[in-house]
């Protein structure tokens, strides 16, 4: 859909439509072609690209085929060779690239869940859940595993607000990485 405002300026005029672009898309089994939707502001001059939301920004590989993997490192304690033998027979995406996933978002979880922390003790929570909240995500030790234990946290706050989660919820990267992006926070994976 056409977004309400220029995502760079916050410009409430509508964003003129500025044609697409065919970009690839893959995960562990084939690669397909998509169409990009762009838009111009008029205000800022910038154009904006709208991908779809099983696509994440710089990434070729779905979402779900990078969240697979996040969730099998950091919520299961997969090894690496594990990970890889969860693609087989066909080996696709390769070691470098599924460490590199996991790599970014050990980088940019800490500040992820410092944001996502100082927000929960901001948000109206019924009583006791700001603290349910806060013991399950410090009962784990690694910082990106605290993200992972609170992305619930987070969709559930986001759904009571009427904001749709995609998938009630089973698609948490997607969601997580847009939250970030409107938080400014940079990129998540």
């Amino acid at each position: 859909p056409r977004p309400e405002c220029c995502p760079d300026c916050a410009a409430t005029k509508p964003l003129v439509s500025h044609g697409s672009y065919g970009r690839r898309a893959c995960d562990d089994k084939q690669v397909f072609l998509i169409r990009v939707k762009r838009f111009f502001c008029t205000v800022c001059r910038h154009t904006i690209s709208i991908l779809p939301s099983f696509c994440l920004p710089h990434r070729h590989y779905l979402a779900s085929t990078i969240q697979r993997v996040l969730t099998w490192r950091f919520s299961e304690g997969a090894s690496w060779k594990i990970i890889g033998e969860g693609f087989s027979p066909s080996l696709v995406p390769g070691p470098s690239s599924y460490r590199e996933w996991v790599a970014s978002f050990a980088r940019s979880s800490n500040p992820y869940l410092q944001h996502l922390m100082r927000q929960l003790a901001t948000w109206q929570l019924a009583p006791g859940k700001l603290e349910m909240a806060l013991t399950d995500i410090t009962a784990s030790h690694q910082g990106p595993r605290q993200l992972l234990v609170a992305v619930p946290h987070l969709l559930a706050w986001l759904y009571d607000r009427g904001v749709t989660v995609a998938e009630g919820g089973k698609r948490w990267l997607p969601t997580l990485g847009i939250w970030g992006q409107l938080c400014n926070l940079g990129r998540l994976v």
